[in-house]
Protein backbone atom coordinates (compact mmCIF):
# COMPACT_ATOMS: atom_id res chain seq x y z
CA UNK A 1 0.00 0.00 0.00
CA UNK A 2 2.80 2.70 0.78
CA UNK A 3 6.03 2.46 -2.02
CA UNK A 4 8.55 3.25 -0.04
CA UNK A 5 9.46 2.83 3.89
CA UNK A 6 10.27 7.03 4.05
CA UNK A 7 6.34 7.01 3.36
CA UNK A 8 5.57 4.73 5.87
CA UNK A 9 7.21 6.30 8.41
CA UNK A 10 6.35 9.25 7.38
CA UNK A 11 2.90 8.70 7.88
CA UNK A 12 1.59 10.37 4.88
CA UNK A 13 -0.44 8.08 2.13
CA UNK A 14 1.76 7.54 -1.04
CA UNK A 15 -2.29 7.02 -3.03
CA UNK A 16 -5.12 9.02 -1.30
CA UNK A 17 -7.35 7.84 -3.92
CA UNK A 18 -7.88 4.57 -2.51
CA UNK A 19 -5.95 4.50 0.62
CA UNK A 20 -7.44 4.97 4.14
CA UNK A 21 -5.98 7.97 6.78
CA UNK A 22 -2.65 6.49 7.86
CA UNK A 23 -3.03 8.52 11.28
CA UNK A 24 -6.02 6.86 12.15
CA UNK A 25 -4.18 3.56 12.59
CA UNK A 26 -6.58 1.84 10.18
CA UNK A 27 -6.05 -1.50 8.54
CA UNK A 28 -5.38 -1.02 4.77
CA UNK A 29 -7.00 -2.49 2.09
CA UNK A 30 -5.22 -3.96 -1.25
CA UNK A 31 -4.56 -1.08 -3.78
CA UNK A 32 -6.94 -3.21 -6.20
CA UNK A 33 -10.17 -2.94 -4.18
CA UNK A 34 -9.53 1.02 -4.80
CA UNK A 35 -9.91 0.63 -8.29
CA UNK A 36 -12.84 -1.25 -8.58
CA UNK A 37 -14.96 0.99 -6.41
CA UNK A 38 -13.86 3.48 -9.24
CA UNK A 39 -14.74 1.16 -12.00
CA UNK A 40 -17.55 -0.13 -10.17
CA UNK A 41 -20.15 2.41 -11.71
CA UNK A 42 -18.80 2.48 -15.47
CA UNK A 43 -19.13 -1.21 -14.95
CA UNK A 44 -22.95 -1.20 -13.68
CA UNK A 45 -23.76 1.24 -16.78
CA UNK A 46 -21.86 -0.06 -18.92
CA UNK A 47 -20.98 -3.16 -18.67
CA UNK A 48 -23.41 -5.57 -20.66
CA UNK A 49 -23.27 -2.62 -23.28
CA UNK A 50 -19.28 -3.38 -24.01
CA UNK A 51 -18.97 -6.81 -23.46
CA UNK A 52 -22.57 -8.19 -24.23
CA UNK A 53 -24.40 -10.29 -22.01
CA UNK A 54 -21.21 -10.76 -19.47
CA UNK A 55 -22.89 -9.80 -16.33
CA UNK A 56 -19.56 -7.53 -14.42
CA UNK A 57 -21.21 -5.66 -12.60
CA UNK A 58 -22.58 -9.22 -10.57
CA UNK A 59 -19.11 -10.32 -10.87
CA UNK A 60 -17.42 -7.59 -9.19
CA UNK A 61 -20.13 -7.92 -6.73
CA UNK A 62 -19.22 -10.90 -5.70
CA UNK A 63 -15.86 -10.29 -5.66
CA UNK A 64 -16.37 -7.44 -3.19
CA UNK A 65 -18.44 -9.47 -0.85
CA UNK A 66 -15.73 -11.83 -0.85
CA UNK A 67 -12.97 -9.37 0.31
CA UNK A 68 -15.95 -8.22 3.05
CA UNK A 69 -16.08 -11.57 4.32
CA UNK A 70 -12.09 -11.74 4.87
CA UNK A 71 -11.96 -8.67 6.16
CA UNK A 72 -15.27 -9.35 8.71
CA UNK A 73 -12.45 -11.77 10.39
CA UNK A 74 -10.22 -8.96 11.26
CA UNK A 75 -12.62 -6.60 12.09
CA UNK A 76 -16.59 -6.74 12.22
CA UNK A 77 -18.49 -3.50 11.81
CA UNK A 78 -21.64 -3.24 14.14
CA UNK A 79 -23.11 -0.30 12.73
CA UNK A 80 -26.65 0.82 12.91
CA UNK A 81 -26.27 0.87 8.76
CA UNK A 82 -25.12 -2.66 8.77
CA UNK A 83 -27.57 -3.78 11.00
CA UNK A 84 -30.13 -2.78 8.72
CA UNK A 85 -28.87 -3.52 5.65
CA UNK A 86 -28.51 -6.90 6.48
CA UNK A 87 -31.80 -7.07 8.29
CA UNK A 88 -33.46 -4.89 4.80
CA UNK A 89 -31.91 -7.87 2.99
CA UNK A 90 -32.96 -11.04 5.04
CA UNK A 91 -36.51 -9.13 4.63
CA UNK A 92 -35.81 -8.82 0.71
CA UNK A 93 -35.09 -12.15 0.48
CA UNK A 94 -37.66 -13.72 2.64
CA UNK A 95 -40.69 -11.46 0.75
CA UNK A 96 -39.08 -12.64 -2.30
CA UNK A 97 -39.42 -16.29 -2.28
CA UNK A 98 -42.99 -16.49 -0.64
CA UNK A 99 -43.70 -14.29 -3.23
CA UNK A 100 -42.46 -16.25 -5.96
CA UNK A 101 -43.96 -19.39 -4.56
CA UNK A 102 -47.07 -17.67 -4.59
CA UNK A 103 -46.94 -15.57 -7.74
CA UNK A 104 -45.00 -18.20 -9.45
CA UNK A 105 -43.44 -15.55 -12.23
CA UNK A 106 -41.49 -17.32 -15.50
CA UNK A 107 -38.31 -18.23 -14.13
CA UNK A 108 -36.23 -16.30 -16.79
CA UNK A 109 -37.65 -13.03 -15.51
CA UNK A 110 -37.33 -14.22 -11.89
CA UNK A 111 -33.52 -15.02 -12.61
CA UNK A 112 -32.64 -11.85 -13.82
CA UNK A 113 -34.29 -9.52 -11.27
CA UNK A 114 -33.19 -11.93 -8.24
CA UNK A 115 -29.52 -11.58 -9.86
CA UNK A 116 -29.46 -7.78 -9.54
CA UNK A 117 -31.60 -7.67 -6.19
CA UNK A 118 -29.07 -10.49 -4.61
CA UNK A 119 -25.80 -8.12 -5.87
CA UNK A 120 -27.29 -5.22 -4.77
CA UNK A 121 -27.61 -6.12 -1.07
CA UNK A 122 -24.40 -8.35 -1.60
CA UNK A 123 -22.87 -5.01 -2.41
CA UNK A 124 -24.04 -2.78 0.10
CA UNK A 125 -22.92 -5.08 2.69
CA UNK A 126 -19.66 -5.19 1.00
CA UNK A 127 -19.72 -1.18 0.68
CA UNK A 128 -20.55 -1.03 4.61
CA UNK A 129 -17.94 -3.20 5.75
CA UNK A 130 -15.39 -2.23 3.97
CA UNK A 131 -15.62 1.62 4.92
CA UNK A 132 -12.67 3.51 6.25
CA UNK A 133 -13.22 7.03 6.25
CA UNK A 134 -14.23 9.74 3.71
CA UNK A 135 -11.44 8.32 1.58
CA UNK A 136 -13.75 5.67 0.65
CA UNK A 137 -16.31 7.45 -0.01
CA UNK A 138 -14.66 10.30 -2.20
CA UNK A 139 -13.63 6.76 -4.23
CA UNK A 140 -16.87 6.05 -5.58
CA UNK A 141 -17.42 9.48 -5.88
CA UNK A 142 -14.95 9.65 -8.50
CA UNK A 143 -16.02 6.11 -9.62
CA UNK A 144 -19.62 7.89 -10.50
CA UNK A 145 -17.90 11.01 -11.70
CA UNK A 146 -15.97 8.70 -14.18
CA UNK A 147 -18.95 6.91 -15.80
CA UNK A 148 -20.57 10.33 -15.99
CA UNK A 149 -18.15 11.68 -18.14
CA UNK A 150 -18.40 8.35 -20.48
CA UNK A 151 -22.31 8.93 -20.66
CA UNK A 152 -21.54 12.57 -21.62
CA UNK A 153 -18.69 11.48 -24.31
CA UNK A 154 -21.26 8.88 -25.61
CA UNK A 155 -24.18 11.45 -25.80
CA UNK A 156 -21.96 13.46 -27.36
CA UNK A 157 -20.53 11.37 -30.23
CA UNK A 158 -24.30 10.21 -30.94
CA UNK A 159 -24.58 13.69 -31.20
CA UNK A 160 -22.58 14.94 -34.03
CA UNK A 161 -22.49 11.59 -35.40
CA UNK A 162 -26.13 10.96 -36.24
CA UNK A 163 -29.17 13.43 -36.73
CA UNK A 164 -31.38 12.19 -33.84
CA UNK A 165 -34.18 14.09 -31.96
CA UNK A 166 -33.62 12.38 -28.97
CA UNK A 167 -30.73 9.84 -27.62
CA UNK A 168 -30.17 7.05 -25.48
CA UNK A 169 -26.87 6.24 -25.00
CA UNK A 170 -25.76 2.90 -24.27
CA UNK A 171 -29.37 2.36 -23.14
CA UNK A 172 -32.74 0.62 -24.28
CA UNK A 173 -33.94 3.93 -23.95
CA UNK A 174 -33.59 7.76 -22.91
CA UNK A 175 -35.49 7.32 -19.75
CA UNK A 176 -32.57 5.28 -18.93
CA UNK A 177 -30.00 7.67 -19.95
CA UNK A 178 -31.68 10.06 -17.81
CA UNK A 179 -31.89 8.33 -14.68
CA UNK A 180 -28.48 7.11 -15.10
CA UNK A 181 -27.28 10.58 -15.33
CA UNK A 182 -28.97 12.40 -12.57
CA UNK A 183 -27.70 9.67 -10.47
CA UNK A 184 -24.45 10.94 -10.84
CA UNK A 185 -25.12 14.56 -10.96
CA UNK A 186 -26.28 14.18 -7.29
CA UNK A 187 -22.82 12.88 -6.14
CA UNK A 188 -20.50 15.49 -8.13
CA UNK A 189 -21.43 18.21 -5.10
CA UNK A 190 -19.96 14.95 -2.27
CA UNK A 191 -16.98 15.05 -4.36
CA UNK A 192 -16.28 18.58 -5.20
CA UNK A 193 -16.29 18.71 -1.01
CA UNK A 194 -14.28 16.34 -0.11
CA UNK A 195 -11.74 15.79 -3.34
CA UNK A 196 -8.21 16.62 -1.74
CA UNK A 197 -6.44 16.86 -5.16
CA UNK A 198 -6.80 20.27 -7.16
CA UNK A 199 -6.42 18.74 -10.47
CA UNK A 200 -9.77 17.15 -10.28
CA UNK A 201 -11.46 19.30 -7.99
CA UNK A 202 -12.99 21.55 -10.61
CA UNK A 203 -13.71 18.55 -12.70
CA UNK A 204 -17.14 17.50 -10.89
CA UNK A 205 -18.72 21.13 -11.88
CA UNK A 206 -17.62 20.30 -15.16
CA UNK A 207 -18.52 16.99 -15.86
CA UNK A 208 -22.46 18.41 -13.66
CA UNK A 209 -22.53 20.70 -16.23
CA UNK A 210 -22.15 18.00 -19.23
CA UNK A 211 -24.42 15.60 -17.22
CA UNK A 212 -27.12 18.61 -17.12
CA UNK A 213 -27.12 18.89 -21.02
CA UNK A 214 -27.00 15.19 -21.31
CA UNK A 215 -30.63 15.15 -19.21
CA UNK A 216 -31.78 18.04 -21.59
CA UNK A 217 -30.99 15.77 -25.23
CA UNK A 218 -33.05 13.10 -23.49
CA UNK A 219 -36.16 15.04 -23.80
CA UNK A 220 -37.07 14.15 -19.96
CA UNK A 221 -38.97 17.15 -18.08
CA UNK A 222 -38.08 15.52 -15.09
CA UNK A 223 -34.72 14.58 -15.43
CA UNK A 224 -34.13 18.17 -16.32
CA UNK A 225 -35.65 19.57 -13.51
CA UNK A 226 -34.03 17.38 -10.99
CA UNK A 227 -30.62 18.11 -12.77
CA UNK A 228 -31.24 21.97 -12.73
CA UNK A 229 -32.50 21.76 -8.41
CA UNK A 230 -29.06 19.70 -7.58
CA UNK A 231 -27.15 22.76 -9.71
CA UNK A 232 -29.25 25.09 -8.02
CA UNK A 233 -28.94 23.93 -4.24
CA UNK A 234 -25.02 23.52 -5.40
CA UNK A 235 -24.33 26.96 -6.96
CA UNK A 236 -26.51 28.69 -3.44
CA UNK A 237 -24.25 27.22 -1.29
CA UNK A 238 -21.20 28.51 -2.80
CA UNK A 239 -22.95 31.81 -3.66
CA UNK A 240 -26.35 32.26 -2.75
CA UNK A 241 -26.77 35.26 -4.62
CA UNK A 242 -26.07 33.57 -7.94
CA UNK A 243 -28.21 30.63 -6.71
CA UNK A 244 -31.01 33.59 -6.59
CA UNK A 245 -29.98 35.02 -10.07
CA UNK A 246 -30.05 32.03 -11.70
CA UNK A 247 -33.49 30.85 -10.03
CA UNK A 248 -35.11 34.07 -11.25
CA UNK A 249 -33.84 33.63 -14.77
CA UNK A 250 -34.58 29.90 -15.46
CA UNK A 251 -37.85 30.28 -13.75
CA UNK A 252 -38.65 33.31 -16.42
CA UNK A 253 -37.39 31.45 -18.95
CA UNK A 254 -39.24 28.08 -18.64
CA UNK A 255 -42.04 30.16 -18.33
CA UNK A 256 -41.89 31.83 -21.58
CA UNK A 257 -40.93 28.89 -23.47
CA UNK A 258 -43.06 26.46 -21.60
CA UNK A 259 -45.82 25.53 -23.99
CA UNK A 260 -43.19 25.39 -26.72
CA UNK A 261 -41.03 23.01 -24.55
CA UNK A 262 -43.73 20.92 -23.90
CA UNK A 263 -44.95 20.04 -27.20
CA UNK A 264 -40.98 19.38 -28.59
CA UNK A 265 -40.87 17.32 -26.39
CA UNK A 266 -44.23 15.34 -25.86
CA UNK A 267 -43.63 14.64 -29.59
CA UNK A 268 -40.08 12.70 -29.49
CA UNK A 269 -38.44 10.87 -27.41
CA UNK A 270 -38.91 6.95 -28.38
CA UNK A 271 -41.68 6.77 -25.06
CA UNK A 272 -45.13 8.60 -24.98
CA UNK A 273 -45.54 11.41 -22.68
CA UNK A 274 -46.24 10.64 -19.57
CA UNK A 275 -48.37 13.43 -17.81
CA UNK A 276 -49.16 13.58 -13.91
CA UNK A 277 -52.34 12.33 -14.09
CA UNK A 278 -51.35 9.24 -16.43
CA UNK A 279 -48.48 8.75 -13.72
CA UNK A 280 -50.90 8.36 -10.95
CA UNK A 281 -52.99 6.00 -12.96
CA UNK A 282 -49.85 3.86 -13.74
CA UNK A 283 -49.14 4.22 -9.82
CA UNK A 284 -52.95 3.21 -8.84
CA UNK A 285 -52.14 0.25 -11.70
CA UNK A 286 -49.54 -1.46 -9.68
CA UNK A 287 -50.78 -0.99 -6.60
CA UNK A 288 -53.88 -2.66 -8.01
CA UNK A 289 -51.56 -5.58 -8.69
CA UNK A 290 -50.11 -6.04 -5.29
CA UNK A 291 -53.50 -6.08 -3.86
CA UNK A 292 -54.74 -9.06 -6.08
CA UNK A 293 -51.72 -10.69 -4.77
CA UNK A 294 -52.83 -10.57 -1.21
CA UNK A 295 -50.38 -7.92 -0.55
CA UNK A 296 -47.50 -10.54 -0.92
CA UNK A 297 -46.34 -9.36 -3.99
CA UNK A 298 -46.46 -11.19 -7.56
CA UNK A 299 -42.37 -12.13 -7.03
CA UNK A 300 -39.42 -11.02 -8.66
CA UNK A 301 -39.73 -9.89 -12.38
CA UNK A 302 -43.45 -11.10 -12.16
CA UNK A 303 -44.84 -7.26 -12.62
CA UNK A 304 -45.16 -7.80 -16.59
CA UNK A 305 -47.29 -10.80 -16.71
CA UNK A 306 -49.92 -9.10 -14.71
CA UNK A 307 -49.37 -5.44 -16.21
CA UNK A 308 -52.60 -4.21 -17.86
CA UNK A 309 -52.22 -3.44 -21.45
CA UNK A 310 -51.70 0.50 -20.57
CA UNK A 311 -49.05 1.32 -23.37
CA UNK A 312 -46.74 1.70 -21.03
CA UNK A 313 -44.05 -0.99 -19.57
CA UNK A 314 -44.32 -0.47 -15.98
CA UNK A 315 -45.43 2.34 -13.39
CA UNK A 316 -42.51 4.36 -13.70
CA UNK A 317 -41.61 4.39 -9.80
CA UNK A 318 -39.19 1.91 -8.33
CA UNK A 319 -41.72 2.31 -4.98
CA UNK A 320 -44.35 0.87 -6.32
CA UNK A 321 -42.59 -1.38 -8.57
CA UNK A 322 -40.97 -2.87 -5.51
CA UNK A 323 -44.53 -3.38 -3.56
CA UNK A 324 -46.42 -4.92 -6.25
CA UNK A 325 -43.31 -7.40 -7.18
CA UNK A 326 -42.21 -7.98 -3.33
CA UNK A 327 -45.35 -7.27 -1.44
CA UNK A 328 -46.58 -3.97 0.83
CA UNK A 329 -44.19 -5.07 3.42
CA UNK A 330 -41.30 -5.09 2.19
CA UNK A 331 -42.61 -1.69 0.51
CA UNK A 332 -43.05 -0.15 4.02
CA UNK A 333 -39.75 -1.45 5.35
CA UNK A 334 -38.23 0.42 2.99
CA UNK A 335 -39.96 3.36 3.85
CA UNK A 336 -39.02 3.27 7.16
CA UNK A 337 -35.19 2.93 6.37
CA UNK A 338 -35.11 5.40 4.28
CA UNK A 339 -36.45 8.16 7.06
CA UNK A 340 -34.52 6.42 9.18
CA UNK A 341 -31.43 7.71 6.89
CA UNK A 342 -33.49 10.97 6.60
CA UNK A 343 -33.23 11.43 10.61
CA UNK A 344 -29.39 10.46 10.58
CA UNK A 345 -28.41 13.21 8.05
CA UNK A 346 -31.03 15.72 9.81
CA UNK A 347 -28.85 14.69 13.18
CA UNK A 348 -25.33 14.54 11.70
CA UNK A 349 -26.19 18.07 10.26
CA UNK A 350 -27.68 19.14 13.72
CA UNK A 351 -23.63 17.94 15.55
CA UNK A 352 -22.02 19.55 12.76
CA UNK A 353 -23.78 22.88 13.15
CA UNK A 354 -22.07 26.47 12.81
CA UNK A 355 -19.92 25.01 9.66
CA UNK A 356 -20.88 25.48 6.34
CA UNK A 357 -22.78 23.51 4.22
CA UNK A 358 -20.69 22.79 1.71
CA UNK A 359 -17.94 21.49 4.46
CA UNK A 360 -16.79 17.86 4.00
CA UNK A 361 -18.34 17.80 7.07
CA UNK A 362 -21.88 18.18 6.36
CA UNK A 363 -21.84 18.06 2.42
CA UNK A 364 -22.67 14.36 3.17
CA UNK A 365 -24.94 14.22 5.29
CA UNK A 366 -26.49 17.36 3.73
CA UNK A 367 -26.55 15.44 0.00
CA UNK A 368 -27.86 12.04 0.69
CA UNK A 369 -30.92 14.04 2.03
CA UNK A 370 -31.42 15.38 -1.17
CA UNK A 371 -30.69 12.22 -3.07
CA UNK A 372 -33.13 10.65 -0.43
CA UNK A 373 -35.95 13.30 -1.11
CA UNK A 374 -35.13 13.04 -4.91
CA UNK A 375 -35.73 9.38 -5.63
CA UNK A 376 -39.53 9.89 -6.18
CA UNK A 377 -38.34 11.63 -8.95
CA UNK A 378 -35.06 9.92 -9.93
CA UNK A 379 -36.54 6.22 -10.52
CA UNK A 380 -39.49 7.62 -12.56
CA UNK A 381 -37.82 8.33 -15.33
CA UNK A 382 -37.34 4.85 -16.60
CA UNK A 383 -40.51 2.28 -16.69
CA UNK A 384 -39.20 -0.41 -14.40
CA UNK A 385 -36.40 0.05 -12.20
CA UNK A 386 -34.98 -2.75 -9.97
CA UNK A 387 -34.33 -5.02 -13.39
CA UNK A 388 -31.14 -2.40 -14.26
CA UNK A 389 -27.97 -2.98 -12.23
CA UNK A 390 -28.25 0.80 -11.23
CA UNK A 391 -30.32 -0.31 -8.96
CA UNK A 392 -28.15 -2.19 -7.13
CA UNK A 393 -25.25 0.49 -7.37
CA UNK A 394 -27.61 2.96 -6.19
CA UNK A 395 -28.87 1.22 -3.00
CA UNK A 396 -25.52 0.59 -2.05
CA UNK A 397 -24.06 3.86 -2.17
CA UNK A 398 -26.89 5.04 -0.33
CA UNK A 399 -25.86 2.41 2.57
CA UNK A 400 -22.11 3.34 2.34
CA UNK A 401 -23.00 7.23 2.72
CA UNK A 402 -25.39 6.46 5.63
CA UNK A 403 -22.62 4.48 7.03
CA UNK A 404 -19.98 7.63 6.97
CA UNK A 405 -22.65 9.87 8.65
CA UNK A 406 -23.28 7.82 11.60
CA UNK A 407 -19.95 7.60 12.38
CA UNK A 408 -17.16 8.73 9.84
CA UNK A 409 -13.98 8.38 12.68
CA UNK A 410 -15.14 5.09 14.35
CA UNK A 411 -13.10 2.68 12.39
CA UNK A 412 -9.95 3.65 14.51
CA UNK A 413 -8.11 0.32 14.93
CA UNK A 414 -3.80 -1.21 16.09
CA UNK A 415 -2.68 -3.38 13.74
CA UNK A 416 1.35 -4.42 12.90
CA UNK A 417 2.58 -2.06 10.51
CA UNK A 418 5.07 -4.40 9.52
CA UNK A 419 3.19 -7.50 8.83
CA UNK A 420 1.22 -5.12 6.41
CA UNK A 421 4.00 -3.43 4.81
CA UNK A 422 3.49 -5.70 1.73
CA UNK A 423 -0.31 -4.98 1.18
CA UNK A 424 -1.14 -3.29 -2.16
Amino acid sequence: MFNSDESRDSGEPSNPLTKPVYHAGQRPMPRWVGWALVGLPSLALLGTWFVGRVPLFHCVAVVLLIVALWDWSRFSDRSRTMVAVLGLSLVILLSGCIAWVVGRPSLEDAGLQSLVTVSAMALAISLVQLYRSSETVLTLARGWMCAVLILVGITMYQRLSRDLPALNGPFPSPGYLAGSVVAGLVLMPIGFALESDRRLKWTYPVVALGATWVVWTTHRSVGVWCALVVLLIWVALWRWQVGLAVLVLGGTGIAIFRHGMAWRWSAIGGEPPLSLPTHLNLLSEAMDVCIRSGFIGVGPGGLLEHWPITGYAGPYSALFELVAEYGLGVGVVVLCALGAVLVSCGQRLILTRGRPLSSPDRAVALWLGVIIVMLPWTTSLQATWLGFPMAGLTTATIALLARHIEAPHTRVLQWDKESWSGVG
